[in-house]
Order: structure tokens, then sequence, then C-alpha cells
């Protein structure tokens, strides 16, 4: 289980970091929403073995749990009391996961490319959502021009 911590203590930066970005954006998060979080964090663990990676699923799932039914403070104070990652460990690291590229990390360079590919067809898709409801809505107040068959 230290082994397990110390590798949770390494991700939960990234995970954080998508929490706080889609809390900026979105307020509390969905389940489906700390999923995508944790699936992200979990994206540099590399090749472990099945055991190991259970239990880091079970550490990600109790966090989810703990933030759906008690909010963010309860899940973050949970990681602190049982793993020892704080916040200001995270911000003191600097969240340099995200500058490790080729040379230092080549996986990692993937799954961020995977990531923000992902990232812009959900924005494409919400912003064509948007562009919908506002032709609709415009059409809606814009009267309908007569015709002269109409006249």
């Amino acid at each position: 289980m230290m082994e397990e911590a110390a590798l949770f203590q390494e991700i939960y930066p990234v995970f954080i970091e998508e929490v706080d970005r889609i809390e900026a954006a979105r307020g509390k998060l969905s389940e489906f929403q700390l999923m995508r979080a944790a699936a992200r964090g979990k994206d540099i663990m590399g090749h472990l073995s099945w055991e190991r990676r259970q239990t880091v699923n079970a550490i990600f799932e109790t966090y989810i749990d703990i933030y759906r039914n008690y909010g963010r403070e309860d899940a973050d104070e949970w990681v602190v009391l049982t793993l020892g990652s704080s916040r200001k460990a995270i911000i003191e690291r600097g969240y340099k996961h995200n500058w490790e590229y080729p040379g230092n990390s080549e996986p990692n360079v993937g799954s961020r490319i995977e990531e923000l590919s992902r990232l812009l067809l959900e924005k494409e898709a919400e912003l064509l959502w948007i562009h919908r409801e506002l032709s609709l809505l415009q059409g809606m107040i814009t009267p309908v021009k007569k015709t002269d068959e109409d006249t």
C-alpha cells in the first residue's frame, strides 16, 4: 500500500489540476467529470501490475465518493490525512508534469496529445450546440419577411 500511496502522490497533482480546471468552468463536478479527471491522472502511471492498479483505482473511488457526498474540502482533507499529500505540496511541485516533453517522458507527450485532441472535439461539439441554440433563438425573434406573393 505504501508504494501505491507514493504513486498516488505523483499523480494527484495531475488529477487536482484537472478538477480545478473543470470546477473553474462549471462548478462542482459530476461523477463522470471526476472519473475523467481521475483517468487523466492515471494516464501518467505507466504500466502497473493488476493489484497496484486496483489499489490506485480504489483510492480514486474513495476520493470521488467523499467529494460527491461531502464536498471537495473533505475529499482533499482525506487525501492529506490518509496519504500525506497536500495542496501545498502540489503547488510547490509546480505542476511540472505538463512540461515533461520529448527526451524526458515520450509516453507523456502522446497522452497529452490524446487529451488535447479529445478536449478539442468536446469544445467543437459544445460550440456547435451553442450555435444551433443561438440560431434557433434568433429565428424566434427575427420577424419573417413577407414576399411579394404574400401582399
